[in-house]
């Protein structure tokens, strides 16, 4: 098997199914679908609808971190544990794929031996006002040298249903970071960072994820520069880039401002 698509989802009732089906029509037809879910009421509908189809598997898991992030990450350790592809594909509960989306991952995979990861840039769909379609900016400053050197040596990230990374290399990333040490950063932020260190990205592909926002998103919490927590999460990821790059300890301005703006803070 080609691909395994896990979908961690907790209280997404309202848009699984369109995630679901998004998956259902992939062009390329060898993968499987794996639904982790942590809903307080199960999907017992969506279930039903779909039980005897043999590409889903659905898990039942009961919320284990106070942190949702940690929990994102708990659903997709247990996806991969029983996952039978040979690469993994991740899905948030509330976005979709374009149903070209394995396909365009397939072709990149054969023109590229060393295929680790891939992340490829997603279309944001506003749900309160579905005319209201965007792509994140690209930013190009961060390819700059001297931004590397002065500011930080991060990827940009763009969101957790946009990687598609080899099985392997997941594995290996639940092993050597212990990802769970980190209350604020998910498993995006952690896993593009992990292969930026150690192995190459492809960021290749548009409009073949879609990235719901909706009332249950966790990003604009983290996205106001006036918000605590936008800097407690900035300083750990700091700390989580130095934790893996043992061999460059350089310190840009931007660690500092953020260390000393969380004292502030405190």
């Amino acid at each position: 098997m080609k691909f395994s698509i896990i979908i961690n989802t907790h209280n997404q009732e309202q848009y699984l199914e369109r995630a679901i089906n998004s998956c259902l029509m992939q062009k390329s037809k060898s993968y499987e679908i794996i639904i982790v879910d942590t809903s307080k009421k199960k999907n017992y509908k969506i279930r039903k609808k779909y039980n005897k189809n043999k590409v889903i598997k659905f898990i039942d898991l009961k919320t284990k971190f106070k942190h949702p992030v940690r929990d994102q990450l708990y659903k997709i350790l247990k996806g991969l544990r029983i996952s039978k592809g040979k690469y993994i594909a991740l899905l948030d509960g509330d976005d979709y794929f374009s149903s070209r989306k394995l396909k365009i991952i397939n072709n990149l995979i054969k023109k590229n031996i060393n295929f680790i990861c891939n992340q490829d840039r997603p279309v944001l769909i506003n749900e309160n006002n579905k005319n209201e379609m965007k792509k994140p900016s690209k930013k190009f400053y961060k390819n700059y040298k001297l931004f590397k050197l002065l500011i930080n040596n991060w990827p940009q990230v763009y969101t957790t249903s946009s990687i598609t990374v080899k099985k392997d290399i997941l594995n290996n990333f639940f092993k050597d970071t212990n990802p769970f040490k980190w209350k604020f950063l998910a498993i995006d932020i952690l896993l593009i960072i992990y292969c930026n260190v150690y192995y190459k990205i492809f960021n290749y592909g548009e409009n073949i994820t879609y990235k719901s926002i909706n009332e249950t998103s966790l990003d604009d919490r983290y996205a106001n520069y006036f918000n605590k927590k936008y800097w407690i999460r900035r300083g750990e990821q700091h700390n989580y880039y130095l934790s893996l790059n043992n061999k460059k300890k350089f310190k840009g301005l931007d660690y500092y401002l953020t260390k000393f703006l969380i004292y502030l803070i405190k």
